[in-house]
């Protein structure tokens, strides 16, 4: 048996006091820094938020390290980074950071640096890079703005409803209420149409906002309605199945474009190569939305799907030979026409950028 002198226990003691006190006083330090720095982190959080600091950070020029962090919320290549970092030192552009949200005034960033371009005679190649990254900034900030809910719609937003016959009607959005949606119904969808729907049916149409963007919604339908003036109503219920339809590649603008068209002899080579030689017969129409990769016209002739075609048409004032696709084709019924998508076909790289020069009229 082995007897501890209680002078010795207290020795072992004093030594094992300075160890624990020693444990103590880091654990306060610790504490003590993790609330200062929490502490300041929220004081710098609540100064990074305050309209002073944004005003006073938006309003500073743009640097290189301002031009990497926009890349990496845009998701942009390396190529597409450095193209926008020479967009923003030859316009001296204000903190992107802050601007590249700002549909407007990117649009005269653009502009100032399409000028630019042109005068010091960029290689089409460049020209399309640059046209490009304009989209893709479009496409980003946009997504970031879409709509999730049907109650989220605007009032006065035109719903396009396009019926298995194949015709295409257009609802007006006139109530956005908690129970449903209200719709303006077209006189061309009577009672006794084989298209209007049934109660309970589901009604899949496709809208546009302010902003360009396109939706598909799937709805079902709860009644027709007469009102007191006369008005045809549609009810339908809400949905939160508002899906943004993001395969488009290319920016789509709204114009109003005589065109001349005729059908396509095609013939394939031996390597798979499709080549194609326009016919003689010539038909007239109308270009009513166009963009770099195909267009919407509308014609007295219902061409069929997947039948190719060869458009002719001014761009920065010249006719210009375009081949292309034909994608779908439906009865418009606010014109009376026919409604035909088309998707260009082997668009070589100056007409592409001459097209895109006269969409976006930046000269």
């Amino acid at each position: 048996m082995f007897l501890v002198s209680e002078s010795g226990g207290q020795l072992i003691v004093a030594r094992q006091n300075p160890f624990v006190y020693l444990v103590l006083v880091v654990l306060a330090i610790f504490v003590f820094l993790t609330l200062s720095i929490w502490v300041w982190m929220k004081i710098l959080k609540k100064k990074h938020e305050s309209p002073e600091y944004i005003a006073k950070m938006a309003a500073l020029p743009t640097t290189y390290n301002h031009v990497l962090k926009v890349s990496n919320k845009l998701n942009l290549s390396k190529e597409e980074t450095q193209l926008l970092w020479k967009v923003c030192h030859d316009t001296k552009c204000k903190n992107i950071l802050y601007s590249y949200t700002d549909d407007d005034y990117i649009e005269s960033v653009f502009k100032a640096e399409y000028q630019h371009l042109r005068k010091a005679n960029a290689s089409d190649k460049l020209l399309l890079d640059f046209f490009h990254l304009r989209f893709h900034i479009y496409k980003v900030v946009n997504f970031s703005r879409y709509i999730t809910s049907s109650h989220n719609i605007p009032v006065g937003t035109v719903l396009s409803y396009p019926a298995p016959s194949g015709f295409q009607y257009q609802f007006t959005l006139v109530k956005n209420e908690e129970n449903g949606l209200y719709l303006s119904v077209p006189d061309t969808l009577e009672e006794s149409s084989q298209d209007r729907p049934a109660k309970l049916d589901k009604l899949a149409v496709v809208f546009s906002l302010a902003n360009a963007q396109q939706y598909a919604i799937l709805t079902r339908v709860i009644q027709f309605m007469k009102m007191p003036n006369g008005e045809n109503l549609l009810m339908t219920t809400h949905s939160n199945t508002v899906c943004p339809q993001s395969r488009r590649t290319s920016m789509r603008f709204a114009v109003n474009r005589d065109c001349a068209f005729s059908a396509v002899e095609v013939s394939k080579a031996a390597d798979g190569e499709l080549s194609f030689k326009a016919k003689e017969n010539v038909y007239n129409g109308t270009i009513v939305d166009l963009s770099e990769g195909g267009c919407k016209l509308f014609s007295d002739l219902p061409i069929k799907q997947k039948q190719y075609i060869y458009l002719r048409f001014d761009i920065l004032g010249e006719k210009t030979g375009i081949f292309g696709q034909i994608a779908d084709t439906r009865t418009d019924y606010d014109s009376g026409m026919y409604s035909i998508h088309i998707a260009f076909k082997q668009t070589d790289l100056k007409t592409r950028v001459n097209l895109l020069s006269d969409l976006y009229d930046w000269a």
